[in-house]
């Protein structure tokens, strides 16, 4: 009997060192990994470092453009010349290019219907040519799948070579349906998507061929942008780019004010109603070319309105003063403020958080509808109080630094930048809301706590385009954003912020993944904190404390939480007493792990209830965050 006592005190201490061991042992690069990433490190264009490998590449695709728009036709009609520069070590004997605009395609798959007002024929190629040489697009060597038109070159694109295609198209943009465009108040477009652009190739996947079907967002390789556009008279446009001609289409009066507001901390009203009363804004002409640039920018996008209003200021970000617009419909009385709003939100991202100076030279909110983000530029809504415009702005800002600044695969992993500008955007809500009843982050945890551990919440490293829609928002919206409040908690805003840093200083123009995230992360916070990405980012599950039991202790009392689940959050607890009394208890996320049941330890007293808080924590059944003694 001895020996057998003996023996199973033995095996119980050896179990018990396997499981603290397997905690303290767990390591980031030891995750699981799709096959495509572990090939890319064995490779050495990434690495487990946080940091890219030598043999890193991303390729330039610089665009000149030009472009006729008809607003009431709703026709573009346009060349491009695409210098596709190959970094690749690869010879490339095909193209990808995304049609975005197929989306509205008669035919193609959609993750939700249309009227029949807006379906057409899609973006229609007339010509494609490389270095000059027509390439048959009648021929097999051109094909569509979805929105993806898959083009067999006339020469292969040899490593470090770089070759020029040229494209004619046409397209019909929708009338009535907004998606991250459309058209307002029947002449006033946000022009979103709209012309033929080459995939990302890179590293990992090779050719990026995910159709757009409409949930899933995009990826996309950096470049140059020469853009011209041609419209009818009395059209202003706004653009991701900076416009070249501005003395060639304004008005002294205008282009006065323009340069004001390029230089000014306060409020320029460069186009009022009096002002559209007036038309007296563009020079006389029966129609006119505005000219824009960009340089090593992911994107293109524009507005066009011969109705709406213009306000503008300026912030001084690092080395560099920004130029800040709105650009809204004369009824959009809360857009008044939107231009000092994104001021506020420039400096709070350039000095608070991420503290990193904004990376474009302007920021232009167009009033739209939703809200959509692109470099340098917005696509939002109306909103029914002040709360929410200083949300919507400020999220769809902070995307200039995800995932354009840093090149985010969103079409693979849309909760790097939705999770993260779900996140932290709140804190600038709460430092300038007015708002006495504003609590930080609630509304997000209720939403958690609503969905999580149902048949919508999967794991967030399920890559995205393999998910549908309602399992997507969630997952790029809601889990991770609860993910990243616990982290920041854990870490504290310094650690956090210097983690945001050095991610955006590491993958600034190139495209990492959700492991150089982790990594970087690991490095700021001087440990491996595989034990929190392990739960929150690979496994089914869900927050769930328990209050388990109380033991009294003499001249004290134990109280024992339990973490059902594994999922590491904060622990926020009141214990309530019989004679009306009540003592706060807070703990970190880090007690969790070493183990998933912590003891604390609390005054002595007739104990009426302990209470763990679900307003602040996520906890998917807060049935047992309570119990009555």
């Amino acid at each position: 009997m001895l020996i057998y006592l003996i023996m199973k005190k033995k095996i119980l201490f050896l179990l018990l060192f396997t499981i603290i061991f397997s905690i303290y042992s767990q390591k980031t690069e030891n995750l699981y990994m799709v096959k495509e990433i572990k090939d890319a490190i064995k490779n050495g264009t990434r690495t487990h470092k946080g940091i890219a490998g030598e043999r890193y590449f991303i390729n330039k695709i610089d665009y000149n453009i030009k472009i006729n728009f008809n607003p009431k036709t709703r026709i573009i009609s346009g060349s491009e010349i695409i210098t596709f520069n190959n970094n690749s070590k690869n010879s490339l004997e095909k193209i990808i290019i995304n049609l975005y605009q197929d989306i509205f395609k008669k035919g193609n798959a959609r993750d939700w219907g249309i009227g029949k007002l807006d379906i057409t024929d899609g973006v229609k190629i007339k010509r494609i040519t490389q270095a000059g040489i027509d390439i048959d697009i009648n021929s097999n060597d051109v094909y569509n799948a979805s929105s993806i038109l898959y083009v067999k070159l006339i020469d292969n694109i040899l490593p470090g070579k770089s070759s020029d295609i040229e494209i004619e198209w046409e397209l019909t943009l929708p009338g009535t349906v907004h998606l991250r465009g459309g058209r307002y108040e029947e002449e006033n477009f946000f022009v979103s998507y709209w012309y033929p652009k080459i995939a990302v190739y890179d590293d990992i996947y090779g050719w990026n061929t995910h159709g757009h079907t409409g949930s899933q967002e995009f990826y996309n390789d950096f470049g140059d942008y020469n853009v011209e556009i041609t419209v009818p008279k009395d059209y202003n446009i706004w653009s991701t780019a900076i416009l070249q001609n501005a003395d060639e289409l304004f008005t002294d009066k205008y282009l006065k004010r323009i340069a004001e507001s390029k230089t000014s901390d306060n409020l320029i009203h460069i186009i009022t109603k009096e002002d559209r009363d007036k038309n007296d804004i563009l020079k006389k002409s029966k129609q006119n070319i505005w000219k824009f640039k960009s340089e090593n920018t992911p994107d293109f996008a524009f507005a066009i309105s011969k109705t709406y209003l213009w306000d503008a200021t300026s912030y001084m970000a690092g080395n560099r003063r920004v130029s800040v617009n709105a650009v809204y419909k004369q009824t959009s009385e809360e857009f008044t403020e939107v231009a000092e709003i994104a001021r506020n939100v420039i400096k709070f991202y350039s000095e608070d958080i991420p503290a990193v100076p904004y990376p474009y030279p302007q920021i232009t909110v167009f009033n739209g509808g939703g809200g959509m983000e692109f470099p340098g530029m917005v696509n939002d809504g109306n909103n029914s109080n002040r709360n929410g415009t200083l949300y919507l702005t400020a999220h769809e800002i902070g995307h200039s630094y995800f995932p354009f600044y840093t090149g985010l695969n969103e079409q693979k992993y849309a909760w790097m930048d939705e999770g993260l500008i779900s996140f932290y955007p709140q804190l600038f809500v709460k430092k300038y809301t007015t708002d006495t009843n504003y609590t930080f982050f609630t509304r997000n945890i209720k939403s958690y706590n609503y969905s999580a551990n149902t048949n919508i919440d999967v794991p967030l490293m399920i890559a995205s385009d393999n998910l549908s829609r309602y399992p997507y928002r969630f997952q790029a919206y809601t889990r991770s954003s609860v993910a990243f409040n616990e982290l920041y908690n854990l870490l504290g805003k310094e650690k956090f912020t210097e983690g945001l840093q050095l991610f955006i200083k590491n993958w600034n123009g190139k495209h990492p993944t959700p492991y150089d995230f982790f990594n970087v992360f690991n490095t700021v916070a001087e440990e491996d904190l595989a034990w929190f990405w392990k739960p929150w980012f690979f496994q089914l599950g869900s927050a769930d404390l328990e209050v388990n039991s109380i033991i009294e202790t003499g001249e004290s009392t134990d109280v024992i939480i339990k973490n059902v689940s594994g999922f590491p959050v904060r622990i926020i607890m009141t214990v309530n007493y019989t004679d009306g009394t009540s003592k706060d208890f807070k703990y970190s996320a880090r007690e969790w792990k070493r183990t998933k049941q912590f003891v604390i330890n609390v005054p002595k007293g007739k104990i009426k209830s302990i209470v763990l808080d679900t307003k602040n924590v996520p906890d998917a059944f807060p049935e047992n965050n309570m119990k009555e003694f």
